[in-house]
This record gives structure tokens, C-alpha cells and sequence, in this order.
């Protein structure tokens, strides 16, 4: 096993172009949707409570990316900062929800410890608290769009045991975490990638930075710089993919997918209010999930997927409540500028 810090800081760094201008919609349009988002949000999360037995680690995991967004958008309105706004959460309607969710990821992990033990041990550190990580605003750089043939090739197994590598929980003797066989770094750096393959590199940076494996060491400066490049690189070529993938309306759950690991760091290009007025227009009417739609064929190999009621999909229906509490942050907290 190799020590993933050290490997990142000799990795090769390149400039970074930073802007602090929001690409989001008017102050009224912000307030407009914010609060849309979350009523859609709230649908969605009573759903998988009146169901909370089939749902899967990948829809508690979408559960814990949701429940960080709430967090954090929640201390923004209570801040000392935000004091004197005349935007305020006086009825704890955030936090309400924030609760709502951690209720049901409870009973979610007792169900798993279950039925899936040994996925759920793997992947452990990733569903029993809310994910946060650092939301920088920023914009995507078009110089780093890869214009030569990218490949999609993905295999889930062997990202699973990368992510498990990374988190301390595969099956190898003497396994910490932060550490990392030199396939996998390469399988996580290599460039001219593209669909599930380019996401889960992008996941497997942010999950590296939200366990500390960047942070607080020697030299990390010029980690997190390097961390930067590598964010401004995968976000750039995802952002150009998910236009096309909406234009063709291609693959509904990497299309989530791919707005939600940009737009939490900070990529609000990602937030735009097209793409929400379509998202939420997969939102079964009645039940309040997203439901499978056989005309759109999944590119990924979901390993634990199962359907729930209604042809309601966990794991689909797990992307939409990251993506909207995302959309609610993004949204709300400049909600009084």
C-alpha cells in the first residue's frame, strides 16, 4: 500500500483560475425555487420514510450528502453574520428536515446491518453522519475540456475497492486509511475519462479531503492545491458532458449525478434553473420519488440495487434528495443579497 498524501503532493500542479461571480439566478428566482426545492425535498424524504425497510447504502449515502447541504445551509441562517437578514428560517423548517433525515438514516442502517452488513461495513464511514466538505465558489475552466476520445469504461467492483482502500474497510491485512495501491491511484488520476468513470474520480477526491487524508499534514497547501487542478479538470469535462446528457436526455441518474459532485464544492454553473425545472419534473406526482423510467437505459451497474414501490428506484430516488438540498443551499443562502 502506498500513501496517498505523498502521492499527491509530487502530483504535477497547474494554475488555477478562481472567481467568486455566482452563475445563479435573481434574488427573486433564488427565493422562488429555494422554497420549491425544499417542499420537493420534504415529498421525497416522506417517501422513503413510509418505506424506510428497502432502502439501499447508496440511498443512505444520498441521505448523508443531503443532510450536509441542510447542515450547512442551516448554520448559514444562524450565523451572527446573517443576524440582521430579513430572510430567516423562524419556523426551523431546515432543521426540521435535517432531523427528519437523520430518523430515517437510523432506521435505514438497522434495516442494513441486516440485510447487507459487509457492503454497509465497507462503506461505513460514508453513511453515519451528514457529508460535508468545503463549498467554494467557482467557475469551470473550458481549457481543461478534454476534446481527444475519452473513454466510459467502468468497472464497479474495482471502483468499490479503491473507495474501500481509501476508507480503511477492504479486506487486506494491515489496512489504514489514506492509503492506496498504485492501480488504484492510477485508476483515479488517469485522464480521458468520462460518464460513471469520471464522477467516481471526482467522488473519490472529495471523500479523500472529507476524511482528512489532504488536510491538516505537512505540505498541505500544495495538496489542496493539486486537489484544485484535479477538481477544475474533472468538473470542467463533467459540466459539458451533463449539457449533452440533458440535451439528449440520455441517462436521468448519471445526469444527477454528475450536477450534485460539482455543485457541492462550489461549481454553481451546475445549479442552472433548467436543469431543476426538469429534475423536478421526474418527480412522481403522487408518491413523491423518482421512479425508473425503462426508456433510458442505465450505463452503471447498480451491485446492491433493488426496486422499491411504485417503480420507485433507491438509488435514483437517493441522487434527487443531494441534488436538491444542494439546489436549496446554493439557492437560499444568498437569499438576501
Amino acid at each position: 500500500m502506498i500513501d496517498m498524501y505523498a502521492l499527491f503532493v509530487i502530483f504535477l500542479s497547474l494554475p488555477i483560475i478562481h472567481s467568486s461571480t455566482t452563475n445563479l439566478p435573481s434574488r427573486e428566482l433564488r427565493l422562488k425555487h429555494g422554497g420549491q426545492v425544499l417542499k420537493s425535498l420534504e415529498r421525497l424524504l416522506n417517501f422513503f420514510e413510509s418505506d424506510v425497510n428497502n432502502l439501499n447504502v447508496d440511498g443512505l449515502y444520498g441521505l448523508r450528502i443531503a443532510q450536509g447541504q441542510l447542515e450547512s445551509l442551516n448554520q448559514i441562517f444562524n450565523s451572527a453574520v446573517n443576524q440582521t437578514v430579513r430572510i430567516t428560517d423562524k419556523n426551523h423548517y431546515i432543521e426540521s428536515l435535517y432531523i427528519q433525515i437523520e430518523r430515517i438514516a437510523n432506521r435505514s442502517s438497522n434495516q442494513l446491518k441486516i440485510k447487507s452488513p459487509e457492503y454497509l461495513k465497507r462503506f461505513q464511514l460514508l453513511t453515519n453522519k451528514p457529508f460535508r466538505i468545503d463549498y467554494d465558489i467557482r467557475q469551470i475552466n473550458p481549457k481543461y475540456y478534454e476534446t481527444d476520445s475519452r473513454t466510459a469504461e467502468f468497472d464497479e467492483e474495482e471502483s468499490d475497492e479503491c473507495f474501500a482502500q481509501l476508507l480503511g474497510s477492504n479486506d487486506r491485512l494491515n489496512t489504514t486509511q489514506c492509503s492506496i495501491t498504485s492501480s488504484c491511484w492510477s485508476l483515479v488520476t488517469s485522464t480521458l475519462t468520462k460518464d460513471y468513470r469520471l464522477t467516481h474520480q471526482l467522488l473519490w477526491f472529495l471523500t479523500a479531503k472529507m476524511l482528512g487524508c489532504i488536510d491538516h499534514r505537512n505540505l498541505s497547501k500544495i495538496a489542496n492545491q493539486n486537489l484544485k487542478y484535479l477538481e477544475e479538470r474533472f468538473c470542467t469535462n463533467i459540466y459539458y458532458d451533463a449539457q449533452t446528457n440533458f440535451e439528449l436526455n440520455d441517462n436521468q441518474d448519471l445526469f444527477l449525478e454528475q450536477i450534485l459532485l460539482c455543485s457541492i464544492i462550489g461549481y454553481e454553473q451546475f445549479l442552472r434553473l433548467d436543469w431543476l425545472q426538469t429534475i423536478l419534473s421526474w418527480q412522481h406526482m403522487n408518491y413523491g420519488c423518482f421512479s425508473d423510467d425503462s426508456n433510458l437505459i442505465s450505463k452503471r451497474h447498480i451491485l446492491v440495487q433493488q426496486h422499491m414501490p411504485n417503480a420507485c428506484l433507491p438509488y435514483k430516488s437517493g441522487l434527487p434528495r443531494g441534488v436538491l438540498a444542494v439546489y436549496a443551499r446554493g439557492y437560499l443562502q444568498y437569499s438576501t443579497k
